[in-house]
């Protein structure tokens, strides 16, 4: 297991709900911030199986930093089945 892809499963187990709203957070220095971020997101676009699941919904990955906190957020939008 690479060692990024444990936030982006945590990420994507989570419900929909709570995805959007808690998010998974990740305690690192600052200085590792950008690598942790482009890792997390490099895990989430090269996830085949997980981009199948979604058929013709998108998945949009956000984060913020507090301090040494990095958080992460998925929104799944609603697709053409949901309407």
């Amino acid at each position: 297991m690479r060692h990024y892809e444990t936030i982006w499963f945590q990420l994507k187990n989570l419900p929909a709900k709570e995805a959007e709203t808690a998010g998974v957070s990740v305690t690192a220095s600052r200085a590792l911030h950008p690598r942790i971020v482009k890792a997390v997101i490099k895990e989430k676009y090269g996830d085949l199986g997980y981009k199948i699941l979604l058929n013709d919904r998108r998945a949009v990955l956000a984060h913020i930093r507090k301090h040494s906190i990095i958080t992460f957020f998925l929104t799944v939008s609603k697709g053409i089945e949901d309407i």
